[in-house]
């Protein structure tokens, strides 16, 4: 994905690719620490993903990183640590035919790498940025030849500049909000994508929506 979004010519953070730990302890001494280290597959979610102060810890990584994840070796990705102010997320829906929707801009709050709340549009967003980040996430979509829907995970740092952190080709947890509060949800768009039927509109159906995900525990519950 970083190598793609490079080609593009999308903003993303400083990364390299790691055959071994020394790559990653190179590029934490050349770019500063701490960096990101990820997974190139089965992460999700905050999983297979660490924040790395020092290189004792990329040795661990590495110990501990699994081998093989769906048939397909996994590799370390290094990248720079982006001190970002919020996160936001720009989700379209492209169809075969290449009809393209874009909701509003939201942002989105995480905790432990989990969605917990989105207010939409972003707060003190203004519209031409805004509608860059539209048209960002458009182009990403239609070099890629995506279906359905995209949803491009941003940060943005305290001086305002924006990065691509992670690209989800699928309907999205940063999208729930469209639900109740889009015209035509991101559920209903991405099943008329892959119809290649005439996409719904974006458009929200109150000044503002705020969306909380609640998640269900970890405990087994019994009924009788």
């Amino acid at each position: 994905m970083r190598q793609r979004m490079s080609e593009l010519d999308v903003p993303c953070p400083a990364y390299v690719v790691c055959d071994s730990a020394d790559d990653a302890v190179a590029f934490g001494e050349q770019q500063g620490w701490p960096i990101i280290l990820k997974t190139s597959r089965g992460g999700y979610d905050g999983k297979g993903v660490w924040k790395i102060d020092t290189p004792d810890e990329v040795l661990q990584v590495f110990a501990d990183k699994p081998e093989i994840s769906a048939g397909e070796s996994v590799r370390i990705v290094a990248e720079e640590f982006i001190d970002f102010s919020r996160e936001l997320s720009a989700i379209v829906v492209r169809s075969p035919s290449g009809q393209v929707v874009a909701y509003p801009i939201s942002e989105t709050v995480q905790r432990d790498g989990i969605c917990v709340e989105t207010t939409t549009p972003a707060p003190g967003l203004d519209e031409e940025r805004a509608a860059q980040l539209q048209s960002m996430a458009i182009r990403i979509a239609s070099e890629l030849g995506v279906v359905g829907v995209l949803a491009v995970e941003l940060m943005e740092a305290p001086d305002g500049r924006i990065v691509v952190n992670e690209l989800a080709m699928r309907p999205h947890n940063t999208g729930h909000w469209s639900i109740d509060g889009a015209v035509t949800s991101q559920f209903d768009n991405h099943i008329r994508a892959v119809l290649d039927l005439p996409l719904g509109a974006p458009d929200m159906t109150a000044p503002v929506v705020v969306m909380a995900n609640v998640l269900g525990g970890s405990e087994a519950v019994s009924y009788t």
